[in-house]
């Protein structure tokens, strides 16, 4: 079988895709990361003798995301050898074409919250009155880390294409935030997170 853990909401994805793995962690599980992958290796797991005789599963990071050239290889070699359970995480959503890549697979998709891509198309200059409400709803109904993993990922596109704000203060911004995201992983913010947060998109808009 083959589960498909995708969407853009990458937070609840990968915590399903990681509940999976919890549930099955007495079976035989082989891990794989786009970046890493070792066709050789993939072989030699399926073909090889599993401790105790348990199942085996393969769970893939970013499946898609793998060179084509090997995607293509390691999708022949999964068709190729049904009898195994096989995961898939990927931090977007994915086409149809890609969901059709494998037959009757198991799809789980998690879409965001449409209120924050409202908010983040709202971070306009001067357009505090409608981005702040906004701002305020998404602390309320979405994990902060995931807000600020879109929020960074939407600076930065600014920051290389174009944007309505001034390109210095953008980039003091943007740097603003990646201190604040690493003081909130490393408990070193002396102020709540979503005022720090609040403090630095209020200068940009302002």
């Amino acid at each position: 079988m083959i589960h498909i853990f995708h969407g853009d909401d990458q937070f609840a994805s990968r915590s399903a895709f990681n509940a999976f793995l919890d549930q099955n962690s007495s079976l035989d599980i082989f891990k794989i990361d786009n970046k890493d992958i070792n066709l050789d290796s993939i072989n030699n797991f399926i073909n090889g003798q599993s401790l105790f005789n348990t199942k085996k599963i393969i769970a893939i990071t970013n499946f898609f995301s793998i060179l084509k050239a090997n995607l293509d290889k390691l999708i022949k070699i999964i068709k190729s050898n049904p009898e195994f359970d096989v995961l898939i995480w990927q931090d977007k959503t994915l086409t149809p074409t890609q969901l059709k890549t494998f037959s009757k697979p198991q799809i789980e998709v998690f879409p965001l919250d449409k209120i924050m891509f409202s908010c983040i198309n709202n971070l306009r200059p001067k357009n505090a009155s409608k981005f702040f409400p906004l701002l305020h709803q998404v602390f309320q109904k979405e994990p902060f880390e995931l807000f600020v993993f879109w929020l960074k990922f939407n600076l930065r596109k600014q920051l290389t294409s174009y944007s309505k704000f001034d390109i210095n203060p953008l980039k003091k911004a943007y740097l603003q935030i990646i201190e604040l995201d690493f003081q909130n992983k490393t408990g070193q913010l002396a102020i709540p997170k979503e005022l720090a947060l609040e403090r630095i998109l209020l200068n940009l808009i302002k």
